[in-house]
């Protein structure tokens, strides 16, 4: 019987644990439609709880035990209020056809049925998380243990398998709870590694190495695009006369100001170092990143920004535009044009927009 339990629990905690992590590494596995996850969530809860029943404890010829009831728990934990309604549905169909349809199999499967509708439906206002997830599983036992009593009864067994079946439920859904919890807290702290590694630390943009294979990557999905390179105006002076931490305010709100515009054209910004920034605009061809990077500049320009326990200032910025495929047909062509650009704005006297195909200012 102890072996029996094992192999059980080694079943639950195995395929707990490999539907778990594909669905947390996103950054390493990606599986389409994500709006389906939960129902295949539920299906592979599903599949696990029939193979839970087949390597289940037998204390008669019509009645087993096993950890399903703690599979239907677990799906609602991953993939939320619609799981563990899958779950329970493949898993009391399945046990309601064993047994050719006995008295038995019909109330395990009503059992397995039900569970999962109410756990489903009662998560959809209260979203089980691992917090509460103790509640879920203490209905599930509960009804289920009321059942084994109830069958046990009926069939003139020992109540003993009762308190088996507790105990090797508490054991096996708080072990797995924990590993899993645990697999959460790796997995929240790899993506704020990863996310450090991607974005500036002050402004929160994207980093120039994130910013190279973002575009590396988006140029093959696109027939033309435009780079513009924008640079603050005499930003020296604002750190020279205010001190770098005013400089550091400057630039996060410039980002700030930026960004939900550039959204609109779904491009990508980043920091380029030091008070240079850098915009990627997909689908944009040269009249399309002229007039976006106009918009920028006179953003930039309309308002002044104000530094803490100081007056406001007037911030102008710089953009030099270059256009794929007009100006070059590798990244490093186009920052050079970009950067060709951007000084000529530069000596036509700073605030301005210029374009490296013709030299355009506005």
């Amino acid at each position: 019987m102890l072996l029996d339990l094992l192999i059980n629990f080694s079943i639950l905690f195995t395929f707990a644990v490999l539907s778990y992590w594909p669905f947390q590494a996103t950054s390493r596995v990606h599986i389409p439609y994500p709006k389906l996850h939960p129902v295949l969530i539920g299906i592979l809860a599903g599949i696990t709880g029939l193979i839970l029943m087949q390597t289940g404890v037998r204390i008669s010829d019509s009645m087993f035990v096993d950890s399903r009831h703690v599979m239907i728990v677990i799906s609602g934990i991953l993939g939320g209020p619609i799981a563990p309604i899958v779950s329970g549905i493949i898993i009391g169909i399945s046990r309601m056809g064993m047994q050719d349809m006995s008295h038995v199999s019909m109330l395990a499967g009503y059992n397995a049925m039900t569970m999962g509708l109410v756990i489903g439906f009662v998560s959809m206002k209260y979203r089980m998380t691992f917090r509460n997830a103790p509640y879920y599983f203490a209905y599930a036992t509960v009804q289920t243990a009321g059942l084994i009593a109830y069958l046990s009864l009926e069939l003139s067994l020992t109540f003993v398998y009762v308190l088996y079946f507790v105990i090797f439920s508490v054991i096996s859904f708080f072990v797995l709870l924990a590993v899993l919890d645990e697999l959460q807290n790796h997995f929240t702290k790899m993506r704020e590694f990863e996310k450090l590694s991607e974005t500036d630390y002050l402004t929160g943009l994207y980093n120039n190495r994130k910013f190279s294979q973002l575009i590396e990557q988006s140029k093959e999905l696109h027939d033309t695009f435009s780079l513009l390179t924008i640079d603050i105006d005499h930003f020296k002076r604002v750190n020279d006369a205010y001190g770098h931490s005013a400089g550091d305010e400057i630039l996060k709100e410039l980002a700030n100001r930026i960004q939900p515009l550039i959204n609109r054209y779904d491009g990508i910004i980043a920091r380029n170092g030091g008070e240079e920034l850098v915009v990627f605009l997909p689908d944009a061809p040269g009249s399309v990143g002229l007039d976006v990077a106009e918009k920028v500049r006179s953003r930039i320009a309309r308002s002044p920004y104000h530094i803490e326990n100081e007056r406001d200032i007037n911030i102008t910025v710089s953009i030099g535009v270059s256009t794929y495929p007009d100006n070059g047909n590798s990244i490093q062509e186009l920052y050079q044009c970009a950067d060709c650009a951007l000084l000529e704005a530069k000596h036509l006297g700073r605030n301005r927009v210029v374009h490296y195909v013709n030299k355009r200012s506005v």
